[in-house]
């Protein structure tokens, strides 16, 4: 087993999304791994930037911790997309920077990882923060249990960077012939429809509970795994922290999944994120026991913006009850978690 640690950052004082401190954030996020988990188990860290870490910068975030790598790495757009069609900024909001980071956690980090020479790594972002101690090897722990994918909270995609992915994967779902392992538990197929129709006196609506449908839902999720269209409940895992086995996603007919939709040019066109990607992949490939999520230590991930939680949080511990920093931030944002 050769696993590893990664995150993408950036070298700035206020970064050009949210004006945060990204520098200070990703040593602090690296103080916190060290002092309750990478102390212990040393494994590698990879930290890839777009040249903006100088060799003194570097020093000063490696403080002679000397698992910490730097990985240079410069984003574009892929060849096969046609740059007239990419909006600079996405919904007058986000920019070309968070569509790159999405694809590079959706499609080239396997490839690079694999190269490498790992075979596991664990994702961290620089506003990451473990807030427990963690007593046992995360990846040993994965591969002893047959696990591929860990989570460690799972969060409800708002509505608007989700419109047309659920479509799109059902069309591939069919296409493909495929029999996907939990990604249908997301849709309820057993509620009914409702029709509307009027008399021919005009304009009396009706609403009719039809059997017959829950029959065909239950036929189509048995025999052909084709559902009527109903609604996505958008509850994907919040990969800003994960750990998986990167020979799954270089499996091949993974590697065609994420190919396919890296090709639809979804994430840079409508913002489909690496959240949702990573979601259908595992539900579609993956058995439900090969999937674990983490829930006895404190994490943080908060989207913080003009001194409110925007999105995201921090999740509290089964093992770790009254931590104080769960206290602190409720007291500080009137609530632990964010979510749509």
């Amino acid at each position: 087993m050769k696993p590893c640690i990664v995150y993408l950052a950036q070298n700035t004082k206020r970064d050009s999304q949210y004006g945060r401190d990204s520098r200070s954030m990703l040593e602090m996020s690296l103080d916190l791994l060290y002092l309750n988990y990478n102390d212990q188990f040393k494994h590698d860290i990879l930290i890839f930037h777009e040249g903006d870490f100088d060799l003194e910068s570097q020093k000063e975030v490696r403080k002679g911790r000397d698992e910490i790598k730097f990985q240079e790495i410069h984003f574009q757009i892929p060849s096969f997309l046609k740059s007239e069609e990419i909006p600079i900024l996405w919904d007058g909001k986000y920019g070309l920077g968070h569509r790159h980071m999405a694809r590079f956690y959706s499609v080239t980090i396997f490839h690079i990882l694999s190269e490498l020479g790992y075979d596991w790594f664990m994702r961290m972002d620089d506003d990451s923060f473990i807030h427990s101690k963690i007593n046992y090897n995360l990846f040993e722990f994965m591969d002893r249990n047959g696990y591929q994918y860990g989570y460690r909270a799972i969060l409800k995609e708002p509505q608007r960077p989700t419109l047309g992915f659920s479509e799109a994967v059902f069309a591939y779902i069919k296409a493909e012939r495929l029999k996907p392992k939990t990604f249908l538990d997301n849709f309820d197929l057993s509620t009914s429809v409702n029709y509307e129709y009027f008399s021919f006196k005009g304009m009396l609506k009706k609403r009719l509970t039809i059997f017959l449908e829950k029959l065909l839902n239950t036929l189509n999720h048995d025999f052909h795994n084709w559902p009527l269209p109903t609604e996505w409940n958008r509850l994907t895992y919040y990969n800003n922290f994960l750990i998986t086995n990167i020979n799954f996603w270089m499996r091949r007919d993974v590697q065609a999944f994420v190919g396919h939709f890296d090709r639809l040019g979804g994430t840079y066109k409508y913002r489909w994120t690496d959240h949702i990607l990573h979601t259908a992949a595992v539900q579609i490939y993956l058995s439900e026991e090969k999937v674990f999520q983490f829930d006895d230590w404190t994490y943080e991930h908060a989207t913080i913006k003009d001194g409110n939680l925007e999105w995201g949080g921090i999740f509290e511990g089964k093992d770790d009850k009254n931590n104080p920093v769960v206290k602190d931030f409720i007291k500080k944002y009137g609530k632990a978690r964010h979510d749509y």
